[in-house]
């Protein structure tokens, strides 16, 4: 990518970034203005406010099954991202611990890795399904693992697993006693198989996840951890010298949401009727019939085998049709693979996926 997407010109459409900006809803506003005005700004307790953390074990509890958990249990975090690093940082020991992780995958994996101090050990799954590579994982683990991280629905590529990859995921993490990092930002998405935690179980899990896809609010920053207590004690220590909590507003309008989750959903429905949207306007291009929507906020889509310079193909779709995507290599994969996001305005989105299948015949015709 050769132009900053955070200043494009004009005429660009950039299908690169999952983000909203369609605002908080009123609903949301006129009650945390309400809240700010009666209990103020102050700093809450480093683990976050009690009420949050119990609407989130309900939530768990409810939705999933999860048992035994409690309030001791959950640490509100500035973001999914956040409470991943924390999470790792108290499971890693040693320069030599290693980190399990599927490509594609989400590009700060690594930088989380590398953050405290470990080893990342990269297994490809493979198109057009990307399902679980269990024998690449299996093979991959040994003494020094500590953790596997699966993201599903996937981003980049929507896929998710199915219940015998969970039973298989539970087991091997239980013999070898090493965690799952199961990071559900996108949980509530369509997909292929509904999601559900690889066990109702928590000590062998650390589930990571935010508000900012389920209920379209990114930009403000909050996201949670649900993990055994002694690994949320030592998210905590380490989080002392980080951000200490989480804003306060932010962790307001997330008790707001919990109240009535259902009222702030409704985006997703519109994501899943895209993703099949499109899915059909690719099947009317000879050159992408086998690409579609699995599931998530997100569609990775292959560049014809017809097209031989890649990169030719990426050059033409950006300086001739003005359309913006993210390259498998961004997601440790492939740049015959790119991604684009759902999320994108409705008429750009489908005006950049017209320009996607017009660059084709483009590029096979440029001289």
């Amino acid at each position: 990518m050769s132009l900053d997407v955070n200043i494009l010109p004009s005429d660009y459409i950039d299908l690169s970034i999952g983000d909203f900006r369609s605002g908080i809803n009123k609903r949301i506003i006129d009650k945390l203005v309400k809240r700010v005005e009666k209990e103020g700004n102050g700093y809450t307790p480093g683990m976050g406010l009690p009420k949050l953390r119990k609407e989130i074990v309900t939530y768990y509890k409810e939705k999933y099954g999860i048992k035994d958990i409690d309030v001791d249990n959950i640490q509100i975090t500035v973001s999914c991202l956040h409470g991943a690093f924390l999470s790792l940082k108290s499971i890693i020991k040693s320069q030599s611990d290693e980190i399990i992780v599927i490509a594609p995958f989400f590009p700060s994996y690594l930088n989380l890795i590398a953050g405290v101090g470990a080893k990342p050990v990269i297994v490809e799954s493979e198109a057009p399904d990307f399902a679980l590579p269990k024998d690449q994982i299996k093979n991959a683990v040994n003494r020094n693992t500590k953790a596997i991280i699966i993201n599903y629905p996937n981003n980049p590529t929507g896929a998710t697993i199915s219940k015998t990859d969970r039973n298989f995921l539970n087991k091997l993490c239980e013999e070898n006693n090493i965690f799952i990092v199961d990071d559900h930002v996108y949980s509530d998405y369509p997909s292929t198989y509904k999601y559900q935690p690889v066990s109702t179980d928590i000590s062998h899990q650390i589930l990571v996840s935010s508000f900012s896809k389920t209920f379209a609010i990114p930009g403000i920053r909050l996201g949670y951890v649900i993990a055994p207590a002694g690994i949320i004690e030592r998210d905590g220590y380490y989080n002392e010298g980080i951000t200490f909590s989480a804003p306060t507003i932010s962790q307001f309008i997330g008790e707001i949401i919990l109240e009535e989750p259902d009222q702030y959903t409704h985006h997703i429905e519109e994501i899943g009727q895209r993703g099949k949207k499109l899915t059909n306007l690719l099947s009317t291009s000879k050159y992408f019939a086998s690409s579609k929507y699995l599931g998530g906020l997100y569609m990775f889509i292959k560049i014809p085998d017809e097209i031989k310079d890649v990169d030719l193909y990426y050059k033409q779709l950006e300086d001739h049709f003005h359309v913006i995507v993210a390259k498998g290599s961004d997601f440790e994969y492939s740049d015959r693979y790119f991604r684009i996001s759902l999320s994108t305005e409705k008429d750009a989105l489908f005006k950049g996926m017209q320009k996607i299948i017009d660059c084709v015949d483009y590029t096979l015709n440029y001289k």
